[in-house]
C-alpha cells in the first residue's frame, strides 16, 4: 500500500518523516492554504528523491503555465490537481511526461461516477471528502460509496484519515481489489498545519504493514 503524506513545510520535518519509509510527499502550491508551502528546500526535495521518495507539488485551478513552471524550477515530475482540473488540462501536463494525480470530491455515489471520466487521462486518483473548501476538509466520506465504483484509474483515498484507522483502512485496500493504490495522509497526523508528527505516522504505518 503506497502512502502519501501531504503538506509538508519544514525540512526537517521533512526529513523524519521521509525516514518512516512513505512513497510520495506532498508539497501545497495553494496560498490559502495554512500548509502553503512557498519555496520550498530544494536540499530538502534532492534528499526526498535519493530515498525514492517522490515530492508531488499540489494546485488547485492554477493557470497551467504557472503549474509548468513551478514543476521545472524545483523539479516535480508528479503533480496533485485539487480544483475543477479537466481531463484536457490532465493531458496537457502528461503530455510533458508529468504524473497527474486528480483529487475528486466525494459526497454520493454521482462524485463516484464521474471518476470515470478521468479514466485515461490521470495516473491516479486521490478521493477526497467534498467540502466548502479547496484543498482538503479533514473529514471522512462514505467508504462504502466505493462499493458502486465503475473506474479504472487507481486512487488514493484521502479524506480525514486517523492514526487509528489502520485496520479499516487495511481492510476496504483488501475489498477493492487492486483499485486501491493507498491513502494520503495530512492534518490528522499533525502537530501543527505542515508539521506532520513521526510518531502518529508511525503508529499507522506500522500497523498497515503488519496487520
Amino acid at each position: 500500500m503506497k502512502i502519501k503524506v501531504c503538506g509538508m513545510r519544514r525540512p526537517d520535518n521533512i526529513d523524519e518523516v521521509a525516514a518512516l519509509g512513505i512513497d510520495m510527499a506532498g508539497f501545497i502550491f495553494y496560498p490559502r492554504s495554512p500548509r502553503f508551502v512557498g519555496e520550498p528546500d530544494t536540499d530538502a526535495l534532492s534528499r526526498l528523491r535519493a530515498q525514492g521518495v517522490e515530492p508531488v507539488a499540489l494546485f488547485v485551478d492554477e493557470d497551467i503555465d504557472t503549474v509548468t513552471g513551478i514543476l521545472r524550477k524545483y523539479g516535480f515530475r508528479a503533480v496533485q490537481l485539487h480544483g475543477n482540473e479537466s481531463p484536457a488540462y490532465c493531458e496537457r501536463l502528461r503530455a510533458d511526461g508529468v504524473r497527474v494525480l486528480k483529487a475528486i470530491p466525494i459526497a454520493c455515489a454521482d462524485d463516484i461516477a464521474g471518476c470515470t471520466a478521468y479514466d485515461g487521462h490521470a495516473d491516479m486518483l486521490v478521493l477526497d471528502t467534498k467540502s466548502a473548501s479547496k484543498g482538503g476538509s479533514g473529514q471522512k466520506f462514505d467508504w462504502s460509496l466505493l462499493e458502486h465504483a465503475s473506474f479504472s484509474t487507481p486512487f488514493l483515498l484521502s479524506g480525514g484519515i486517523t492514526p487509528d484507522d489502520a485496520v479499516a483502512v487495511k481492510e476496504l485496500f483488501k475489498r477493492m481489489n487492486g483499485l486501491m493504490a493507498g491513502v494520503d495522509l495530512n492534518s490528522k497526523f499533525e502537530t501543527a498545519p505542515g508539521i506532520k508528527s513521526a510518531t502518529l505516522l508511525a503508529h499507522f504505518i506500522n500497523n498497515i504493514n503488519y496487520l
